[in-house]
């Protein structure tokens, strides 16, 4: 239970660093936040159905290459305005 705590905080902040510092950061459309929040939740569950723990070596991976490529497109994007 003590583990299962511990990751579900390990996500959480990493959601608040994400979701929030890095995609507000930049600026992105709402639309391309909520994608990258489903994607992280969607990830979350099934792994979470697996293997009954929230495997972070398995989670974080998509959502944070997902963050990366959203906000380098918008950076590209609000440079060519």
């Amino acid at each position: 239970m003590t583990k299962l705590l511990i990751q579900l905080f390990s996500l959480s902040l990493y959601t608040l660093f994400v979701g929030f510092c890095f995609c507000d950061g930049f600026k992105l459309h709402i639309l391309r936040k909520l994608i990258w929040s489903f994607v992280f939740i969607f990830i979350s569950i099934y792994i979470f159905k697996i293997k009954n723990e929230f495997d972070l070596a398995l989670i974080l991976p998509l959502p944070t290459l997902l963050a990366t490529f959203f906000c380098a497109y918008e950076k590209i994007r609000m440079k060519n305005k």
